[in-house]
Formats: structure tokens, C-alpha cells, sequence
């Protein structure tokens, strides 16, 4: 039985330390962005904005497609994003590109054939808040995210494995732990509206 336990350890430190280690920078990325989304005053992702009116070809409009509308559009503003968000109706055309840290809004007026430009830029910090909420990260990212808690969540259980081996340490490494429990809730419950 002692061996089996001695096993299990010894396994589970390895995973700890490895898994951690392979998660350190994704940890540390989304620690810095909780950070820095909690306290915005910080103004390091103060919003740049910038407007302008450009001119829409009349055929774009007249039956209008959105892709051929849209890679107009990003060829003509210069916008790298992808589209996030396109809606049409008699009057207007509004279509939305956007990336982590970026947004463009276009509101295409049909019958003056003119495009109202609305370009947001919240610089890098605003990326990676944007990064950090998974906002307009695309597929790749979202897997990102579940990736890293995914890493955390293993690597929280091979700790709690690898402090039950350590008998020295044991009893006060869960105390703590169940403290932190305990405060976390506390605070919920007394101070979350």
C-alpha cells in the first residue's frame, strides 16, 4: 500500500510541476489582464477614436452582398478583422469588423450612398483584456482559454496531491487551503450584491 501511495505521488509532483510549468505563461497572461480588467483607471486602454464619411459605389448597393460589400470595405479602410457583425434593412447597412483591442463600425446610409467609419483602437492592454474575455479572438483562442483551465484545474488537483505526500507540511498547507475556501465564500455572500 506504501508503494502504491509513494507511486501516486511521485506521479502526481511530476504532473504538477510540468503541467504548471507548460501553463506559466497562460497563467500569468490572464492574472496580469484580471488585473488590469478590475482596475481600468489604470487608463492604459483608454479608447482612440476616430470618424470619418467615405463613399459607397452605388452597384455595391443595389443588391447588395455581403462579402462583396465587405471586402470592399476592408480593402478601402485598410481593417485587417474580420467581419463580427453584418445587418441590412431598407435604409441602412451596418456592418462591424473586430479583433481583440480593435472595432470598426460602418453605417452605410443606401439612399446617399455614404459610410459613417467609426475605428476604435484601445492599444495593447486593451488586446489583452480582449484576449483575456476571449471578445472577438477567434476559434483558436477560444481553445486558448479552455486549454488553460484545463491546465490549472490539473494543476490545482496534482498540488493537493503532492501536498497530501508531504506529512510536515500537510495539515497546515490544507488549513490554509480551507481558509482561502472559506474567505472567498464569505466574501460572495457579504459583500456580492
Amino acid at each position: 500500500m506504501k508503494h502504491i501511495l509513494r507511486v501516486i505521488t511521485h506521479w502526481g509532483l511530476l504532473v504538477h510541476i510540468y503541467v504548471s510549468m507548460a501553463g506559466f505563461t497562460l497563467v500569468l497572461l490572464f492574472a496580469i489582464t484580471g488585473l488590469t480588467l478590475n482596475h481600468q483607471d489604470f487608463g492604459l486602454s483608454n479608447p482612440e477614436i476616430t470618424t470619418k464619411t467615405i463613399s459607397i459605389p452605388a452597384e455595391l448597393l443595389e443588391f447588395p452582398d455581403e462579402s462583396a460589400l465587405s471586402s470592399y470595405l476592408q480593402e478601402t479602410l485598410g481593417v485587417g478583422s474580420p467581419v463580427t457583425d453584418y445587418r441590412e434593412d431598407d435604409s441602412e447597412i451596418q456592418v462591424i469588423f473586430a479583433a481583440p483591442g480593435r472595432r470598426t463600425l460602418v453605417t452605410i446610409r443606401r439612399a446617399e450612398r455614404t459610410g459613417e467609419v467609426e475605428a476604435e483602437s484601445r492599444g495593447l492592454l486593451g488586446r489583452l483584456d480582449d484576449l483575456h474575455k476571449g471578445f472577438d479572438a477567434g476559434t483558436a483562442w477560444y481553445w486558448i482559454i479552455d486549454f488553460s483551465a484545463i491546465l490549472l484545474t490539473i494543476s490545482s488537483l496534482t498540488g493537493m496531491v503532492t501536498l497530501f505526500s508531504l506529512r510536515t507540511r500537510r495539515k497546515s498547507g490544507f488549513i490554509v487551503g480551507a481558509v482561502g475556501v472559506i474567505t472567498v465564500v464569505a466574501i460572495y455572500f457579504v459583500g456580492v450584491p
